[in-house]
């Protein structure tokens, strides 16, 4: 079970009633083939592994309790639209779908007037300048003025709207903070993305945040408030390393924000990963309470990930600055599930590793030992988000060629001083299959080879490569493991006589 799901599911089974929120409703004209998710964020970010989903009866009914021990916002998903919901410990929602039409109806429940209060002013909108690639053209002056005003103008008419409904006052409060939050995080996601001119970046970025404190505006803070942190702490990073450049800062002076040196960060990240050295970033610039709850986010990503040699020494961190905190039960449940998962594996003889795969030269000298299997080529790396992502649609896949001919081969691309962390992994997240490492220098001749005739030469990660049983070269780029029943497909089409 998934260390967030399993969380859930405990913490809900031993809330009393008030410690509950309930969810009913039903899907009118239902056929069977939609489904209705509630995803329920530990603190922020939308990770599947929070994602629970809902019974339906033959007829479309539904009726699920929730854990709510305080004040939380989730997400209800229905046919791949997101709605936004506020729970509150004791309260209940009913709503109502259509396979027919499109929309949700909140039908009753004392959470239906905030639920739909959300709907009315458009909380799950697309911002406008999304709609409008010709605006990241435009100088900081323009911007202000066709972008960032009228933004923020809709904000305000939108907490205007909510100040005159009937929702209690703290409801008020937690809905405006919130959807503040929301406006500042998709401005800050087209400046940084849409905007090609960094020195119009560097200036509208400053300007949001240096008039915005990191005390959150609400007591019962929502996820874009923690998306808002997590934004805060990685324009620290830019911000910072622009200063050290511009002062010609020594690598051996602390680095502002930050208090550690240059050569210090340096062997942190290398040897603890990035979210390390943002913990160390929380530590001195968030409030000590935002710090925990923020960092416990952290945490629950590298475990989910289960990666070893990040999740371990920052759990341990954590430990030591909050010994204190409500979230230590659940850290110790994950611990022991990690390194459980990891002496299981380092026994799995399902999980291979080439021979002096330091001297392979080419990956047909490993293709070519598994003659008469369909090799299925993964380029890959530990440090690679989307790759871990994949990672997790590995065991599925792996069950529909159950039986067949079909050998996993998995080339990992880390530097090699972190050779024992990537064994680590592996083992870790029960990646059955075979495995080799190199450096990116030591690559650069297998990407050559395998985009010889491919006219996409990209070399972005991850990659897939798929080679007949003969040891051809049958489909480059092919299919990825999350595309589920096509890759599948993909695969046995190589196994047929």
């Amino acid at each position: 079970m998934k260390p967030y799901l399993f969380v859930l599911l405990l913490l809900s089974a031993g809330l009393s009633a008030s410690a509950q929120f309930t969810l009913s409703g039903r899907v009118r004209h239902f056929s069977g083939q939609q489904k209705v998710d509630v995803n329920l964020p530990s603190i922020f970010g939308y990770h599947n592994e929070n994602t629970v989903s809902v019974p339906l009866s033959n007829t479309g009914e539904f009726r699920i309790t929730l854990p709510a021990d305080s004040i939380r916002f989730a997400t209800l998903i229905y046919r791949r639209t997101h709605y936004t919901l506020l729970l509150e410990p004791g309260g209940n929602l009913e709503v109502e779908f259509d396979e027919n039409a499109n929309g949700i109806r909140f039908t009753g429940g004392s959470a239906a007037d905030v639920c739909r209060l959300m709907q009315d002013i458009g909380m799950d909108k697309i911002p406008f300048f999304w709609e409008n690639d010709s605006l990241g053209a435009l100088p900081a002056a323009e911007v202000r003025t066709a972008v960032m005003a009228p933004w923020f103008g809709e904000f305000a008419h939108q907490a205007q709207t909510i100040r005159s409904s009937s929702i209690s006052k703290s409801l008020q409060n937690i809905l405006i903070a919130e959807n503040f939050y929301r406006h500042f995080n998709y401005l800050n996601d087209f400046i940084t993305t849409n905007i090609p001119d960094r020195k119009t970046v560097n200036e509208l970025i400053a300007t949001l945040y240096d008039t915005i404190p990191i005390t959150p505006k609400s007591p019962h803070p929502g996820p874009q408030y923690w998306t808002f942190t997590d934004k805060y702490i990685r324009n620290l990073e830019i911000r910072a390393f622009i200063r050290v450049k511009a002062e010609n800062i020594p690598a051996s002076a602390p680095i502002p924000w930050f208090g550690i040196s240059l050569d210090s960060a340096n062997v942190i990240v290398n040897r603890y990963g990035k979210p390390y050295w943002r913990w160390i970033g929380t530590m001195h610039n968030f409030p000590a309470d935002v710090a925990e709850s923020y960092n416990w986010q952290q945490i629950q990503n590298q475990f989910s990930d289960r990666d070893v040699s990040q999740a371990l020494p920052l759990a341990e961190a954590f430990r030591q600055r909050f010994p204190k905190s409500r979230f230590l039960p659940a850290l110790k449940k994950m611990e022991t599930a990690l390194r459980d998962s990891l002496a299981v594996n380092r026994k799995n003889k399902n999980i291979s590793i080439v021979e002096d795969y330091e001297q392979v030269q080419s990956i047909y000298d490993v293709v070519k030992k598994l003659n008469g299997k369909v090799v299925y080529l993964d380029m890959w790396g530990t440090w690679c988000g989307p790759c871990k992502e994949e990672i997790r649609h590995l065991p599925a896949l792996r069950a529909s060629l159950a039986g067949k001919d079909v050998v996993f081969l998995f080339l990992d691309v880390d530097d090699d001083n972190k050779d024992a962390s990537w064994k680590d992994f592996i083992r870790a997240n029960g990646m059955e299959g075979l495995h080799l490492r190199m450096s990116r220098k030591t690559v650069a001749p297998i990407w050559k080879e395998i985009l010889a005739n491919h006219p996409d030469k990209s070399e972005s990660y991850p990659q897939y490569f798929l080679f007949d049983k003969s040891g051809k070269l049958a489909i480059a780029k092919a299919l990825r493991p999350s595309d589920g029943p096509a890759l599948t497909q993909q695969i046995e089409s190589l196994l047929m006589p």
